[in-house]
């Protein structure tokens, strides 16, 4: 989990929460497995779970090293359960700050946003904040496509997710790419639609043509 994420730093606190989560869901969890999921070396997750010992919070049990397991106690699951709003509410300071950023740039880049016709293209999580943003600055959003076959089909926020192939019949003014990994592998695909004056934009740090 913690390996996830290189842009936000993880502190004591994220990682005892992810050993507590963890712990809770398999009290027989490896230390080593606790490791990888924590971003930690097995020698400082033993240094962890000693102290959350100490503390009351885990519960050891097992009469040898490889039958040892490790359990929340009432402290230990209100200590999870604390760790986890505090984690919940800057999760969700987050969002709403990504999503006031990709309003920024849509507004920069779009001086006449209201009414605007877009197609996204991307069904995850990015696409995700750039619809509610599009939606929150009065913008049209037509359709959302996603090449991953998965996904195709399935309902994203009342529109279905369709096959890129449809882009053409969608009647957009304005493609979003929002699926970063591929972004300029997605925009040279699309070359066609921009050469028939179809504006075709890619969501990351910027909007760029």
């Amino acid at each position: 989990m913690i390996r996830e994420f290189d842009m936000l730093l993880p502190g004591r606190l994220i990682r005892e929460l992810v050993l507590l989560v963890e712990i809770e869901r398999d009290p027989a969890i490896s230390q080593s497995r606790l490791a990888d999921k924590a971003g930690l070396v097995p020698s400082m997750v033993n240094i962890y779970i000693r102290r959350l010992s100490e503390e009351g919070v885990l519960q050891k049990e097992g009469a040898s090293r490889r039958r040892t397991t490790y359990h929340l106690t009432p402290l230990g699951r209100n200590r999870c359960a604390e760790l986890m709003r505090r984690y919940s509410i800057e999760t969700v300071r987050l969002y709403k700050y990504a999503k006031g950023e990709f309003r920024r740039k849509l507004a920069e880049r779009f001086s006449n946003i209201r009414g605007l016709r877009i197609v996204l293209y991307g069904a995850a999580e990015t696409g995700e904040l750039v619809f509610q943003a599009c939606q929150e600055m009065g913008c049209v959003v037509v359709g959302v496509v996603d090449s991953n076959s998965d996904l195709q089909g399935k309902n994203f926020f009342g529109l279905p997710v369709q096959n890129p192939s449809s882009l053409e019949s969608l009647n957009a003014q304005v493609v979003l790419i929002t699926s970063l990994g591929h972004a300029e592998e997605i925009e040279n695909h699309l070359q066609p639609l921009i050469r028939r004056g179809i504006e075709v934009h890619t969501v990351g740090d910027r909007i760029t043509v």
